[in-house]
């Protein structure tokens, strides 16, 4: 992929200073990019962009947002609308898991809460709707636009609950909910925007991040790669969706899975 792919582009990040969204907002920054950072917490959001403003020769610009409040995703949008004239890609990867504080509460689901769902609902899919719907015109104004939705494998596939047994790790109802919610709002999005921008969603498997040793072992053993996946293995599939390689790919969802879902 040239270097300099998304010199001149705008790069609209949600979720920017998660463990993808760093990733993202660096390999996009190292391409050449300018971006748009938003997230949860503004001490976070400012220190990614000195840091990206200290070693890329790009512009960041940063806004404080709770996905989860309609008020807040206002204040966003119209703040992206009144700064900026078009933007070129939009990746939506914040993510809410609708799991609690509260661990033993989550594993149980007569104890699910509507409140989890809610929090989920908001974050993983109806802020993608309210973002998209706000900004698809400007949008229409790049070249090349492209918007990637990160799903997960959760939104394809039931989870086989062998593999959480005698853990702390959970996986509420919502979650898959809204993941498979956000894959067809993709295919939806992809037939509506279409021929102007090209719309296509990520899910990928379990990323490494330290879990229980008993949960990646078992983990490791459906996949067919035989490893979790990682950051970057996420992060090539969204630089390749948004990239002039997939000019021709739309409606489309990546599985990035190691080869999880076939066993």
């Amino acid at each position: 992929m040239i270097k300099n792919q998304f010199s001149k582009n705008i790069i609209f990040i949600t979720g920017a200073t998660g463990y993808i969204g760093k990733c993202l907002a660096n390999r996009f920054a190292k391409m050449g990019g300018d971006l748009i950072l938003t997230d949860l917490n503004l001490i976070k959001l400012k220190k990614l962009k000195n840091e990206l403003q200290l070693n890329y020769n790009v512009k960041v610009y940063i806004k404080e947002c709770d996905l989860g409040k309609i008020t807040s995703i206002k204040n966003l949008n119209n703040w992206i609308l009144k700064n900026f004239s078009k933007i070129d890609n939009f990746i939506h990867n914040a993510a809410n898991t609708g799991i609690s504080k509260n661990v033993d509460k989550s594993k149980n689901f007569k104890k699910q809460k509507t409140s989890y769902w809610d929090e989920s609902i908001n974050v993983n899919l109806k802020s993608s709707f309210e973002i998209i719907k706000s900004i698809y015109k400007i949008m229409q104004k790049s070249k090349n636009p492209s918007i990637v939705n990160v799903s997960s494998i959760y939104g394809i596939i039931a989870p086989d609950w062998k593999i959480y047994k005698n853990t702390n790790l959970v996986n509420p109802a919502v979650y898959s909910v809204s993941k498979s919610g956000l894959n067809q709002f993709t295919k939806w999005l992809a037939s509506y925007l279409s021929p102007k921008i090209r719309v296509n969603s990520v899910s990928p498997g379990g990323i490494l991040r330290g879990q229980n040793k008993k949960f990646i072992k078992r983990y490791i053993s459906k996949t067919l790669l035989k490893r979790m996946a990682t950051e970057e293995d996420v992060v090539n599939a969204i630089i390749f969706l948004c990239s002039d390689m997939s000019n021709y790919i739309t409606g489309h969802n990546l599985v990035v899975d190691g080869g999880y879902t076939l066993t």
